[in-house]
This record gives structure tokens, C-alpha cells and sequence, in this order.
């Protein structure tokens, strides 16, 4: 059988395109996103994710069991891809980065990607009361991750003296990662870029609204 030029390059690159049901199933994905985003879990119904999916509506069945299932994977789509940034970036930097340094660029890994894949970020900040326990806990351990490497990021600071020792670690954690996600709500690229956003979130977390005395 002959092989097409594409997929002699894919065989090479020890990568292969993405096949029918791959690509459907993330137009799915990308539906529910948008629409749990949009309307709040609940109010979504799996007819109106087909349609906006532009497929018939059984034919969700045969990628996912329920709108459950597709929840979760949504959810996770959208942790892991904020971790996966957050890790990335600051392993990036050399070893003699400040704490600070290090924290200014994990914020800004955050922001980036909640911008990025806003549909799955928003979807996790704006449902999230909405849905049942069941539904939170089914990547309850990667929130878990995710919250431990904010702390030992913040505790490194802490313990280099650019935090108070006197700082609640988990509430600089929670005040902090509050913040930015609340941040999608009213955020204008128009009016202040997103380095420029992390470096104020920054200067909150190291200095103070009052700012450091001299």
C-alpha cells in the first residue's frame, strides 16, 4: 500500500496524525468547555453539547458514558495544562533565581494558560461550587499536587526570608491562587500586559499593598 509524504514524515518523526476519532472526540471536549463555561454545568445538557459539537446527539456515546465522564476529563484538561505550564517555566530558570523570580514566573505561566485555554480554565473556576462532591473529588490528588507545589514554592521564599516567617503559607497559597483565577473575570490585555500583571500580583505577595518601607 502506498504511503502518503505526510505520513512517511509522521513514521519518521516518531509521531502519527491525529486519527478520526481523536479529533472528534476533543471537538466534544471543546464543546462541553464552552458550554459549561457558559451556562454552568447543570443548565448543559448532552443535546446541546452534540450540537455544538455539530454531531448527532447519540453518537456522543460512543466517545463517553455520561456528561459525568466528559466533566472530568474537561477538568483535568484544564489542571494539568496550568501545572504542566507552571513546572515548565520554572524549571526553566537557573539555580541562582530568587524565590521571587521564580514565584513572579509561575504566576505568569498561570495566567498565560488560563488565557490560553480559557474555555477549560473557565469552565473549572466557574462550575466548581456548582457540581457535586463526587465530581470535585475526581482529581481531587492533582488539585492536591498542584496546591503542594504553590506551597513549597511560597515555603522556599519563606524560608530565604523574602516572606515573613510570621505568613499563614496555606493562606498566602489560597489568597494568592484566588486572585489570579478570579483575574479572567475582569482582565484587559488592553490595559496592562500579562508580565506586567504577574510582576503586580508579585509585588503584592513580596512587598505589600503599602509597599516596603525604605
Amino acid at each position: 500500500m502506498l504511503r502518503d509524504n505526510s505520513t512517511i514524515e509522521s513514521e519518521r518523526c516518531g509521531t502519527r496524525p491525529p486519527r478520526k476519532s481523536e479529533v472528534t472526540r476533543k471537538r466534544i471536549l471543546d464543546a462541553s468547555a464552552d458550554l459549561f463555561g457558559e451556562q454552568g454545568y447543570t443548565a448543559t445538557t448532552l443535546r446541546q453539547i452534540a450540537k455544538r459539537a455539530k454531531l448527532d446527539a447519540g453518537s456522543i456515546y460512543y466517545y463517553f458514558a455520561s456528561k459525568d465522564e466528559i466533566l472530568e476529563e474537561v477538568m483535568d484538561i484544564g489542571i494539568r495544562a496550568v501545572f504542566d505550564a507552571v513546572r515548565t517555566s520554572v524549571e526553566a530558570l537557573s539555580d541562582s533565581t530568587s524565590n521571587r523570580e521564580k514565584i513572579e514566573a509561575a504566576i505568569e505561566a498561570h495566567l498565560n494558560t488560563l488565557l490560553k485555554l480559557n474555555a477549560y480554565t473557565s469552565a473549572n473556576i466557574a462550575i466548581f461550587a456548582q457540581i457535586s462532591r463526587a465530581a470535585q473529588n475526581s482529581n481531587k490528588r492533582l488539585r492536591q499536587e498542584y496546591a503542594a507545589y504553590w506551597h513549597d514554592l511560597i515555603q522556599a521564599a519563606q524560608s530565604s526570608g523574602e516572606i515573613s516567617p510570621a505568613a499563614d503559607l496555606s493562606l498566602v497559597r489560597l489568597f494568592l491562587l484566588g486572585s489570579i483565577n478570579w483575574s479572567m473575570q475582569w482582565y484587559d490585555p488592553k490595559k496592562k500586559s500579562i508580565e506586567e500583571l504577574a510582576n503586580s500580583f508579585s509585588d503584592m505577595l513580596f512587598d505589600g499593598i503599602a509597599g516596603k518601607s525604605s
